[in-house]
This record gives C-alpha cells, structure tokens and sequence, in this order.
C-alpha cells in the first residue's frame, strides 16, 4: 500500500540557465570634494534669528471698550458714563491699532455698543422726562 494519496510525484526543480560570464569588478565611484566657501563658513541651513513678537498696541484698550459698551447697554442710567468711556477707548483703540495695521474688529464693537447704549439712554432720559413734565400739569386735587 502506497501513501500517495492523489498526488502526484514530486517534480524536479526547473533548471536556469547557466549562468554568463562575469563582467570585471568596476572601482568604486568618485566623489567629488564639496567647494570650498570664498566667505567664512555658514551652515547651509541656518534658520535666522528668531523676530520678537511686537504686542498690539491697542488690544487692551479695545478689550475695555468692547467690555464697558457691553456694560453700558445692560446697565442703562449707570451706563451713560461707562458709554462715554468706553466710547473715548474704542476711538483710541482704533487709532492706534490702524496705524500698525492690526485688526480693528474689537474696538469697533465697542464703538458701537457704546454708541447705541448712548442713544438708548438719551431716548429713555428723554421719555421719563416727558412723562414727569405730563405729570406735573395736572391737579391732583379738586
């Protein structure tokens, strides 16, 4: 009794063809010498010197504007005087932030809360002060 189990027997391994005839051995390739620098060496690669980081001038100036126009606006008699502040900052703010060529963004919301917390203000002084001048013409006894 044979193990074959259905195979069939083993093959023989194809055979290459022979091989050529060797080439000579080449030599080694040349490297070339770097050029020599006519100036004092420097690396290739050298990262300049790092540029300090200028602060915005007027950042913080536009940050109290912003802050008190929106003060001014939930506050609304206290809020005259934060208006007026933050009013003066936010012109100052961006004076000197469109001179450097920053971004004005901030300041200019602040102008704006300032100046709509103004005329909300002045539109309710003068509202309360029309309703106690109607008041005080009438008799209030027969």
């Amino acid at each position: 009794m044979s193990n074959n189990y259905g195979q069939q027997p083993p093959q023989q391994p194809p055979q290459y063809p022979p091989p050529q005839q060797q080439r000579p051995p080449q030599p080694p390739p040349q490297y070339q010498q770097p050029p020599q620098h006519q100036q004092p060496y420097q690396q290739p690669y050298q990262q300049p010197y790092p540029q300090p980081v200028v602060a915005d001038p007027g950042k913080g100036m536009a940050i109290a504007a912003l802050v008190l126009g929106i003060a001014s606006l939930v506050i609304p008699y206290a809020g005259i005087a934060t208006a007026i502040v933050g009013l003066i900052l936010g012109i100052l703010a961006r004076k000197k932030q469109s001179e450097v060529g920053a971004a004005t963004g901030m300041a200019t919301a602040g102008m704006v809360c300032s100046i709509i917390a103004l005329a909300w203000a002045i539109i309710l002084t003068i509202i309360c002060v029309s309703c106690v001048g109607s008041l005080s013409s009438w008799s209030w006894y027969y």
